[in-house]
C-alpha cells in the first residue's frame, strides 16, 4: 500500500458561498476550522488545508462546469476530523450531500489531483447516450453452492478498476445498479494473508442453513465505518 495516498470523499455543496478564494459553510462558526492554506490549482480546482486542535485536514474544491453554479463539490480527506468538517455544510435547506465519489490522492503530487478528480467525476456521472453500469451479484446460499456475477461491460470495467485500487490502497467503494434501476454500493477490501477470517461471518445467505451473528462485514473497513 502507498502510505502517502489518502482517501477523499466528495460532498455536494451547490449553495455554499465561495467568496474571495474561500468557502463559507453555513456552520463554520460552530466547528471552528481554521483555513491555514489556500491554493488555486486551475479554473476549476482549489486546494484548501484546514486546522483544528493541532490536526489538519486537506480538501479540494472541484467545479466540473464553471458555467453551472450548482455543479460544486468538495473532496474531503477521510480522517478523524472528517465528520465534523462536513457537518459545517449542513443546513435547513439540505444544500449538501455525500455523492459517493471516492478517490485516493497524494497531496504531495498536485499534478495528479485534477486528472484523478475528473476521472472519478466522469465515472460517477454518465451522459444520456452512455450505458448505465448494471451488475447482479448472486452469493452462495450455503456451502459448496455456486456464486454468480453478471454485469454489462461498463460495470465490469469499473469493478476491475476498483479492485486495482483496493489492491493498491486497501479499500474501495463503487456505486452500481441492478436491472430494476435500484442503485447500491459495493465495498471491496483487500486483506493480508494473515487476516483472521473469524472476525467476519461466512457469506451464506440461506437462513435455513446458516444464520450469521453480524448482518454485515462493514466493521472491518477502516475508511467506510458505519
Amino acid at each position: 500500500m502507498l502510505a502517502n495516498e489518502k482517501l477523499f470523499t466528495a460532498i455536494y455543496i451547490p449553495k455554499t458561498p465561495f467568496i474571495n478564494g474561500r468557502l463559507k459553510p453555513s456552520k463554520e462558526n460552530k466547528y471552528h476550522f481554521k483555513l491555514i492554506e489556500s491554493k488555486k490549482m486551475g479554473d476549476i480546482l482549489y486546494h484548501f488545508i484546514y486546522e483544528r486542535g493541532g490536526k489538519i485536514i486537506h480538501s479540494y474544491y472541484f467545479v466540473n462546469d464553471p458555467k453551472d453554479k450548482t455543479d460544486r463539490y468538495i473532496f474531503v480527506e477521510n480522517n478523524e476530523l472528517y465528520k465534523d468538517f462536513i457537518a459545517q455544510f449542513s443546513g435547513k435547506s439540505q444544500d449538501y450531500g455525500e455523492e459517493f465519489m471516492d478517490v485516493y490522492l497524494d497531496v504531495h503530487h498536485p499534478e495528479e489531483v485534477l486528472a484523478k478528480l475528473t476521472h472519478e467525476y466522469n465515472s460517477r456521472f454518465y451522459e444520456e447516450n452512455e450505458p448505465t453500469p448494471l451488475c447482479h451479484l448472486y452469493g452462495q446460499r450455503y456451502w459448496h453452492d455456486e456464486a454468480y456475477m453478471i454485469g454489462n461491460r461498463i460495470a465490469l470495467v469499473e469493478l476491475r478498476e476498483a479492485i486495482d485500487i483496493a489492491l493498491k490502497n486497501g479499500e474501495k467503494r463503487i456505486v452500481s445498479s441492478s436491472a430494476d434501476g435500484e442503485g447500491y454500493e459495493l465495498f471491496i477490501k483487500c486483506v493480508e494473508d494473515d487476516f483472521d477470517w473469524e472476525e467476519i461471518e461466512l457469506p451464506y445467505h440461506d437462513r435455513e442453513c446458516y444464520v450469521p451473528n453480524e448482518p454485515t462485514p462493514r466493521k472491518i473497513f477502516k475508511n467506510y465505518k458505519l
